[in-house]
Parts: structure tokens; C-alpha cells; sequence
């Protein structure tokens, strides 16, 4: 089967917004939540570099080879 002409959707009434990237607050940018068997979970990520500015690291606090650090929490 070939289309052999397009046919135009319908206009919508309210004008659309673009898309963009989402950029979390400052004060949250290395977090993340969501549900682990229906449990609350926050995992923080740091860099090296904030790592190494921290004046309290969490005992807990995991690094990776690809050069972060991460933390699990389970609320």
C-alpha cells in the first residue's frame, strides 16, 4: 500500500510549546528519586572534584571507575 498525498493534521487551538532540556534546581542536580519495591530511594551522585570538597562524606559513599561517587538512600 503507498500514500500518494499527505494529509495535513489538524491545527490545534493553543500554540504549542517547544521542548527543552530539563535542568533540575541547583540544589538537587545530583539526585534522583524513585521506588524500589514500593519504597521511596534517593541515590547522590558526586564528581571527583565535589567529592573532594566536601567537608562531610558519607561513610557509605561508593566510588566507580568512571570517576564518581554515589550514595543510596532508602527512605
Amino acid at each position: 500500500m503507498s500514500m500518494r498525498r499527505a494529509m495535513n493534521a489538524p491545527r490545534s487551538a493553543t500554540p504549542r510549546t517547544h521542548l527543552r532540556l530539563y535542568q533540575p534546581p541547583a540544589s538537587g542536580a545530583n539526585t534522583n528519586r524513585w521506588r524500589i519495591n514500593g519504597h521511596g530511594a534517593t541515590i547522590t551522585v558526586w564528581t571527583a572534584e565535589e567529592w573532594e570538597k566536601l567537608e562531610e562524606r558519607p561513610a557509605d559513599a561508593q566510588y566507580y571507575p568512571c570517576g564518581i561517587w554515589c550514595a543510596l538512600r532508602v527512605d
